[in-house]
C-alpha cells in the first residue's frame, strides 16, 4: 500500500505499519459489539484497500511543522483521524463524535495505540467544549453530509493559515466549496477511483 502514496510520506507509513495493524484488529474487534463500519467494508481487503488507504492519503496534505494539531469532525471509527495520528510524527488531535459508544471505542484507541488525542463527545458544533478549544491547523472530515456548512461554522476554530481537508466525491466538493467560505479549494481524486478523493479547502481569513 505505501507504494501507491507520495515517496515523501511511504516511509513514514512504513514506519507506522505494526500500529496501523494494531488499529484494523481492534476496529475489527469493536466492530463485532457495534457498527463502526459497515459489513462489506469490515472486509480486510476493503478495510485496507480503500478506507485506510484513502485515509493515509491525506498525509500529503497536511500542515508541515512539528507541533500540528488537527481536529477531527465525525470521526466514527477513526477514519481518517487515527492513521494520520499513528504515522505522522508531532501531531495531536481532537476527535469529536457524537455516539456515546463509539466514543467509548475511540477513548480506548488512543489509549492502546498511545496516540496524542482527546476525544469529545458531541453533535458539532453544539458543544461547550468546542467553544473553549483552542485553534486548530487543520480540519478534517469524513463522508459528512453538508460538509461546507461543517467548515464554515468551525471556522472560529481554526487557526490563521489553516486548511480544511475533506473526503469527500467531486461533485460534492463542488458545493462544499462554495458553501465554506473558502477562497480557495482544490480536488485531488484517489487512484483508481472515478470520483471519491480528498477536497482542500484554504485561505478562511
Amino acid at each position: 500500500m505505501a507504494a501507491t502514496l507520495r515517496p515523501e510520506v511511504a516511509g513514514l507509513v512504513r514506519a507506522a505499519a505494526g500500529g496501523l495493524t494494531d488499529y484494523l484488529c481492534l476496529l475489527l474487534e469493536g466492530n463485532e459489539r457495534m457498527n463502526l463500519v459497515s459489513e462489506k467494508s469490515a472486509c480486510p481487503a476493503e478495510l485496507v484497500g480503500q478506507h485506510l488507504r484513502d485515509s493515509l492519503l491525506g498525509l500529503g496534505f497536511l500542515p508541515q511543522g512539528p507541533d500540528t494539531s488537527l481536529l477531527d469532525i465525525g470521526t466514527g471509527g477513526g477514519f481518517p483521524a487515527v492513521p494520520l495520528l499513528l504515522v505522522r510524527p508531532g501531531l495531536s488531535g481532537t476527535l469529536v463524535e457524537s455516539t456515546g459508544k463509539k466514543s467509548q471505542f475511540l477513548h480506548g484507541l488512543i489509549r492502546d495505540l498511545s496516540l496524542t488525542a482527546e476525544v469529545v463527545t458531541a453533535r458539532f458544533p453544539d458543544s461547550s467544549q468546542m467553544k473553549r478549544a483552542k485553534r486548530y491547523d487543520v480540519l478534517t472530515t469524513r463522508a459528512v453530509a453538508g460538509a461546507g456548512r461543517l467548515v464554515r461554522q468551525a471556522r472560529p476554530l481554526l487557526a490563521r493559515g489553516a486548511r480544511a481537508l475533506l473526503w469527500t466525491t467531486q461533485p460534492l466538493f463542488a458545493e462544499a466549496l462554495r458553501e465554506s467560505g473558502a477562497r480557495n479549494g482544490s480536488f485531488h481524486r484517489a487512484p483508481d477511483a472515478e470520483r471519491r478523493g480528498i477536497g482542500v479547502l484554504e485561505s478562511f481569513t
